[in-house]
């Protein structure tokens, strides 16, 4: 009869078995990061397409409500996330803990953002000339917190991609700062969540081969 009251390393204190808990580790930190990349995609071109709007409206170009507009896109990102993250929960054989916590990251930098836009950009406590950067650096701050995981070098450059683009936009804010804003949504941020999404895809066909 096994000795219950030994932990799982006394039980097990071969060197192989950390490595293969290492190795579970990796692996579901690289399929999180796979997986979540729906969202950077999803949520950058929604936002960038948001930006190009604002930036219209405040042109003159088009009549609109700001607020509805922002409401509108955050309320679609919403509901095609929350349809992306219940797919995924539902098809993961287990919920994983990186998992939890990379979609902890971006909820988290997901809700500042909208607290920022709605209340502070939305009631003019923060300048709309602000705005652009404080989003960007909340990217880069995202990025950056999600750099733990594998891909660090890539994470750790678009966090430092976004942080510098923040404090530019901060620093010299000009009428065109939102179209600049939403190019980078698209550039560093859509694009590098379907390279993720491609890679991910070629390595699982890689597998099925295997």
């Amino acid at each position: 009869m096994p000795d219950l009251t030994r932990s799982p390393r006394e039980a097990d204190p071969r060197p192989e078995a950390d490595l293969a808990v290492i190795r579970r580790l990796m692996e579901g930190a690289r399929q999180s990061s796979e997986e979540n990349s729906a969202h950077l995609v999803l949520w950058g071109c929604l936002l960038a397409a948001a930006e190009v709007f604002t930036h219209l409206v405040l042109t003159g170009t088009v009549t609109a409500s700001l607020n509805l507009v922002w409401a509108v896109a955050v309320g679609i990102g919403v509901a095609l996330s929350a349809l992306i993250g219940r797919r995924r929960w539902l098809g993961a054989p287990v919920n994983s803990l990186v998992g939890r916590i990379l979609a902890g990251i971006w909820m988290g930098c997901a809700a500042g953002l909208m607290i920022v836009g709605f209340l502070g950009a939305g009631t003019g406590a923060l300048s709309r000339s602000a705005a652009p950067g404080v989003t960007a650096v909340f990217f880069g701050s995202a990025f950056f917190a999600s750099s733990f995981l594998p891909d660090k070098r890539a994470y750790l450059l678009l966090a430092t991609v976004w942080w510098a683009l923040g404090g530019a936009l901060l620093t010299w804010p000009f009428a065109g700062s939102r179209l600049v804003l939403a190019a980078a949504l698209v550039v560093f941020a859509a694009v590098p969540g379907l390279l993720v999404r491609i890679r991910g895809a070629s390595s699982a066909r890689s597998r099925a081969v295997a």
